[in-house]
C-alpha cells in the first residue's frame, strides 16, 4: 500500500504494457466458458485478500465476463492462498493440470499502475479503504468496494468526489440493495401498501470480539507488512497489536481502523430503510436519543460499543429508529400494516401484504439484473449508475459516523450540518469525524 504521492510517480514511470501484461495470458488460454474472448472479458485486480476479499473475488470470479489476474495484499500467507485459488480455478475452467498466470503485490500502487487492468475490488480493512478508491478512481479503474464507504466522514467526502470527476463505475457492497425479499419490501412500502409510515425500526448486531479474542490468525512479521498495514492510522507497536489479535477481523473494534458492528452492519438494514422511505438522495439532519454501553474492561484497541441505540432524523421528522436490543432487519410500519424483512425471512401483517402482486407499471425497487455483482458488471458496460452508488452509501455510513461520535462525547442529541461538514455547536463531538494521517499518507481527492 502506498500514499497518494508515491502513487503518481508509479504511473509516471510505468513500463510499457507489454512488458507489464504477464505473457502466459494469451487469448486461449482463459476459456471461461459463455464463449467470451479474453478481450471482451473485463480484467480485475484484487485489493485486499482476506476472506471478505476472496468471498466477493468468488462471485464476481463466477460470471464468465469477468476475470482475476492480480491480487495485493500485505500477507504474504493471504496472497500465495488466493493466486493458488484463481490459477486451480482456471486451470480447471480450461482442463488444464496446471495454470500459471497470477501475479501478486503488496503494494497496490503497482497493481493500479498495469493498463491492462479494467477494475478492482477493494476488500480491505476499513481505515484502507479511502486511498485505494481514490488512487483507482484518478487511474481510470471501475470499483467494487466492501461497505462501509470508509473510516471517516471526511474520507467519504473525498472518494465522492474522486469518483464522480473520474466517471469510473463504483459499486458499494451493500448486498441486500439486490436481496430479493428486501427489494419486494422496499417496494411495497414505496407504492403506499402500508398506507402513511408511522414508524421504521432497525435491529443492528450488539457486541463484538470482547468475548472472543483470538478468534482470527495473526500473522508472523516476517510474513506481514505491517508498517503498510496500518497505512494512514496512527502507529501502535506490532506486538500491541498481535496480542490483541487485530490484524485480522477483530481490527474493528478499535476507532482507528473500524467502528464496530455499528458502521460494520448500517450499510445493511439500515439501508433498505432509508430506501423504502426514499431518503437516499438526503443527508441526515440529527442524531437523537443517543446511548451506548461500551467494554467492560475498555482500552484503546477494544473500545467500540456494544449496545447501542439512537434515531436519525432526516427533513420533515422523519425518524428511522436503530437499536442492537430490537429484533434484527428493519420493520416498516404504517397505517394499512407492516413488514418486517431481514436476512432469511419476511413477515407481514396480514396475508394481503404477504401475497400482494406488485403491478410492472408501479415502482418496482431494483430493476435489472437481481445479482449484485452482475448489476456491477452491466453497468461498466453500458455506464449506467450501479444499484449501491457511493453517494448514496457514503450518506448512510455518514449516519454511523455521526452515531460513534454522540455516543463517544456522551452526548445524547447532535445536529449535522451537511453543507458546512460540521456537528452544530458541538467541538467535543465534532474531533471524532476526522484523523490526523500518518506521514506520509496524505488524503485528496
Amino acid at each position: 500500500m502506498m500514499n497518494r504521492r508515491a502513487f503518481v510517480k508509479i504511473l509516471a514511470t510505468a513500463a510499457p504494457a507489454a512488458a507489464l501484461f504477464p505473457q502466459i495470458v494469451k487469448a486461449s488460454t482463459l476459456g471461461l466458458g459463455g464463449g467470451i474472448a479474453p478481450s471482451n472479458r473485463i480484467n480485475f485486480g484484487l485489493i485486499g485478500a482476506g476472506s471478505q476479499g476472496n468471498g466477493v473475488m468468488n462471485g464476481l470470479r463466477s460470471l464468465n465476463n469477468v476475470q482475476f489476474l492480480w491480487v495485493c495484499d500485505v500477507d504474504r500467507k493471504h496472497r500465495e492462498n488466493t493466486k493458488s485459488s484463481l490459477e486451480n480455478f482456471y486451470a480447471k475452467q480450461e482442463g488444464l493440470d496446471k495454470y500459471k498466470g497470477c501475479e501478486t503485490f503488496v503494494d497496490y500502487g503497482e497493481l493500479l499502475a498495469r493498463p491492462d487492468i479494467d477494475a478492482v475490488l477493494v476488500a480491505t480493512p476499513d481505515h484502507w479503504h479511502a486511498l485505494p478508491v481514490i488512487d483507482a478512481a484518478r487511474a481510470g479503474k471501475h470499483i467494487y468496494c466492501e461497505k462501509p464507504v470508509a473510516n471517516t466522514i471526511a474520507e467519504c467526502r473525498a472518494m465522492v468526489a474522486s469518483v464522480e470527476r473520474s466517471g469510473v463505475v463504483c459499486q458499494l457492497g451493500n448486498m441486500q440493495r439486490s436481496g430479493p425479499e428486501f427489494r419486494r419490501a422496499i417496494s411495497l412500502v414505496r407504492n403506499g401498501y402500508l398506507g402513511k409510515i408511522t414508524q421504521v425500526k432497525v435491529g443492528l448486531p450488539s457486541g463484538g470480539e470482547y468475548k472472543n479474542l483470538g478468534s482470527s490468525p495473526v500473522p508472523d512479521a516476517e510474513d506481514f507488512d505491517y508498517n503498510r498495514w496500518l497505512g494512514p492510522a496512527p502507529y501502535r507497536p506490532y506486538a500491541e497489536l498481535k496480542k490483541n489479535d487485530k490484524m485480522h477481523f477483530n481490527w474493528r473494534w478499535c476507532y482507528d481502523f473500524g467502528g464496530g458492528q455499528l458502521t460494520d452492519w448500517i450499510c445493511h438494514h439500515y439501508d433498505i430503510a432509508v430506501l423504502g422511505l426514499g431518503l437516499e438522495s438526503l443527508e441526515v439532519s440529527e442524531i437523537r436519543n443517543a446511548k451506548a454501553t461500551f467494554p467492560s474492561l475498555p482500552s484503546e484497541l477494544r473500545a467500540t460499543a456494544t449496545a447501542y441505540s439512537f434515531d436519525a432524523v432526516y427533513p420533515k421528522e422523519t425518524v428511522i429508529s436503530v437499536s442492537s436490543s430490537f429484533a434484527g432487519g428493519v420493520r416498516f410500519e404504517g397505517t394499512d400494516g407492516w413488514v418486517h424483512v431481514t436476512r432469511g425471512w419476511t413477515d407481514y401483517s396480514s396475508d394481503r401484504l404477504k401475497y400482494m402482486v406488485i403491478p410492472s407499471h408501479q415502482y418496482i425497487y431494483g430493476q435489472g439484473k437481481a445479482n449484485h455483482y452482475g448489476n456491477m458488471v452491466d453497468c461498466i458496460r453500458s455506464g449506467a449508475r450501479p444499484r449501491a452508488p457511493i453517494d448514496e452509501v457514503s450518506r448512510v455510513t455518514t449516519v454511523a459516523h455521526l452515531a460513534n461520535a454522540a455516543i463517544r462525547s456522551g452526548r445524547q442529541n447532535i445536529s449535522w450540518n451537511a453543507t458546512a461538514g460540521e456537528i452544530t455547536g458541538a467541538p467535543d463531538a465534532q474531533r471524532f469525524l476526522t484523523r490526523t494521517y500518518r506521514a506520509p499518507y496524505v488524503l485528496q481527492s
